[in-house]
């Protein structure tokens, strides 16, 4: 094999090599970017729902589901650049993520974290909708925060909790949440009339958030 040979397939090496990490940044970019548009939104809609209360409380779920999100990590820095403040209410058991029996945010790990966010502005959970039936919604408080549901396919790198449509309409007309995020685009911007910077547009082109029914 002569020296030139040598240059040439080493050369050739390198630049797939080049390629491949050039790839697989522009992945990650493109998964990471959306979720951080996520976690900006979603703050500013817990602060809103907040109002003067600058404590949220939040419902993730435990390590065995995976690492602290991206859009969590974007969420508790957007709230401290606005003086408010996030604390765990809840870290869930959510089941397997690999889809093997009942998974989602179960009802006793819910209305703890209601109980304990009593004195919160808001709740926003990561853990996606709780599974409440009937009696289990008999039991939640008749007064609590305004609670925020995050139900989209994915974190930003950890699977999120979808839901049925079904699932979030209920709990939107019986007014448990206030609000859901879930997975495709929207061309309106309900209650972000006015906002068209690139964060927002990148939000919309997306997710979508669903309110309560006026």
């Amino acid at each position: 094999m002569t020296s030139s040979f040598k240059l040439r397939r080493v050369f050739v090496l390198a630049a797939g090599l080049a390629l491949l990490v050039c790839c697989k940044r522009n992945e990650t970019k493109a998964l990471l970017e959306p979720s951080r548009a996520l976690g900006a939104v979603l703050a500013e809609e817990a602060i809103h729902a907040a109002g003067t209360n600058k404590k949220i409380a939040v419902i993730s779920y435990d390590d065995s589901w995976g690492p602290r999100s991206p859009v969590e990590q974007t969420f508790d820095a957007a709230l401290e650049t606005q003086g408010f403040s996030a604390f765990t209410a809840k870290s869930a058991q959510l089941g397997s993520p690999m889809g093997r029996g009942e998974v989602g945010l179960q009802p006793d790990d819910f209305l703890e974290a209601v109980q304990k966010a009593a004195d919160a502005g808001a709740i926003v959970s990561f853990a996606g909708a709780p599974l409440l039936r009937p009696a289990d919604a008999a039991r939640l408080p008749g007064r609590h925060p305004p609670i925020l549901i995050v139900a989209t396919a994915t974190l930003g790198g950890p699977l999120g909790v979808r839901a049925k449509p079904r699932q979030l309409a209920s709990l939107l007309e019986a007014k448990i949440i206030q609000a859901a995020i879930v997975n495709g685009s929207s061309e309106s911007a309900p209650g972000m009339s006015g906002k068209t910077d690139a964060t927002h547009e990148l939000f919309f082109q997306h997710y979508s958030i669903l309110r309560q029914p006026q």
